[in-house]
């Protein structure tokens, strides 16, 4: 199995990256989205027509989204859907992260 050095947890298995789901995929292709063109949540947002916090969920993965919401962001954005949820090994740093803030939230709502 093909593994990757990562920082924050010693080693990293490229597999996860086939069990990601939907939400999880287009949080990554959001966040590479977001930091090619120097956007953020409120500005996706706009751009959408959507909440400031509708959008923020979305790119935490923690929201579905509707098939309409995805025709809009491939013309509104000029981009392939199929572009926003390819996730590669390049994506790994962005998998981590996502994994990180939600095992952190997890971890927070057992303790409350």
């Amino acid at each position: 199995m093909s593994r990757m050095k990562d920082d924050l947890s010693g080693t990293l298995d490229i597999s996860i990256l086939k069990a990601l789901s939907f939400q999880e995929r287009l949080a990554i292709g959001l966040a590479r989205l977001k930091d090619q063109r120097r956007l953020t949540n409120k500005d996706l947002a706009e751009q959408l027509g959507v909440s400031e916090a509708y959008m923020s969920q979305v790119t935490r993965g923690m929201r579905d989204v509707k098939l309409s919401t995805l025709d809009k962001m491939q013309r509104e954005w000029n981009v392939q859907i199929e572009d926003l949820l390819k996730v590669t090994e390049k994506d790994l740093p962005r998998v981590t992260a996502l994994k990180a803030r939600r095992g952190k939230k997890s971890a927070s709502e057992t303790t409350s």
